[in-house]
């Protein structure tokens, strides 16, 4: 494993969650002793993702901004998708919860746009991944999965389009809106899941590290990386 992969795996294994959760909002609940099953699907898918987005702009926005030349095209063009998710979440969460202004939104063009922009989300979150990793100190790399991890306990469970995205004034809107959107939860029983846990770093074996022509030496790391083989059955 090198340097950078916890943030790396711990991105993918969120997308991944987030596409479990739309797969279950999106299959038919059709049990008549729990009618709300489907509500609940959704509302979970919803809480999930616009957490995930909070904790990239506070995070890895921020960090590409500081450490990736030229970074701007790439950090307007994230922003641009994450707000066109949130806008497509808002009108999602409107339909679900009977507002009136999204009443006559058909259900089926309302995933059409979550599933589109989604994709396009996720491929330029991989991007602000993938340029930390080329440009990004390892060590700081290391502790950003920890970093987006925190953040998603602290973020906003429900999308805010129309909040500043960027700087001080954006940092201190996901604050407030995190307060306010946890004690609506609470009032409402809604449920929330866990952000997805980063995995911790496995330190590379020195042999490994050489072999690679990558080496770290750190501290910390074996000669030889031991591997644990269970006897064969039979």
């Amino acid at each position: 494993m090198t340097y950078g992969d916890p943030l790396a795996m711990t991105v993918a294994a969120t997308h991944h969650s987030i596409e479990e959760r739309l797969g279950e909002a999106l299959s038919p609940h059709h049990d008549p002793g729990r009618p709300r099953d489907a509500q609940a699907a959704t509302d979970t898918f919803l809480a999930a993702t616009s957490r995930h987005l909070a904790a990239v702009e506070e995070v890895l926005v921020d960090e590409v901004r500081h450490t990736v030349p030229d970074h701007e095209p790439l950090v307007s063009d994230y922003l641009e998708a994450a707000r066109d998710l949130e806008q497509a979440l808002a009108l999602l969460k409107a339909r679900l919860y009977g507002e009136a202004h999204a009443a006559s939104l058909g259900w089926a063009d309302l995933w059409t746009r979550v599933r589109g922009r989604l994709d396009r989300h996720n491929r330029l979150e991989n991007e602000l991944v993938a340029r930390l990793a080329q440009h990004g100190e390892p060590r700081d790399l290391d502790g950003l999965a920890r970093a987006v991890f925190e953040a998603e306990t602290r973020a906003p469970t429900r999308p805010h389009p129309l909040l500043p995205h960027r700087g001080l004034l954006g940092h201190l809107a996901r604050r407030v809106f995190a307060v306010a959107d946890r004690f609506w939860d609470a009032a409402e029983g809604r449920v929330i899941p866990d952000p997805v846990k980063p995995r911790p770093h496995k330190h590379d074996s020195l042999m490994a590290q050489y072999l690679v022509a990558d080496p770290k030496f750190d501290d910390h790391a074996e000669v030889f990386e031991h591997k644990h083989r269970h006897p064969e059955s039979g």
